[in-house]
């Protein structure tokens, strides 16, 4: 399994992160099909990315999520 980078990370549209189809996500964030055909979706780092409705597609990191969890999480 991959390890999940914790570090921070800055959403910027210079970025210019980007996968494929079937290859694992690079950052949690919000994905946008190379074409636009359909809304961004929201991609854990570590889970493969998925297809589009066309098939196989590049996917480009529309916002990435940074900082902490915003709720607290539950004690065990």
């Amino acid at each position: 399994m991959k390890k999940i980078n914790t570090l921070r990370r800055i959403a910027d549209g210079k970025l210019g992160l980007m996968a494929k189809t079937g290859f694992h996500c690079p950052a949690n964030g919000f994905w946008r099909p190379a074409d636009r055909s359909k809304d961004p979706v929201f991609v854990f780092e570590g889970s493969i990315m998925p297809a589009t409705g066309r098939g196989s597609t590049v996917w480009y990191l529309e916002d990435a999520v940074v900082g902490p969890p915003t709720h607290a999480l539950p004690v065990r």
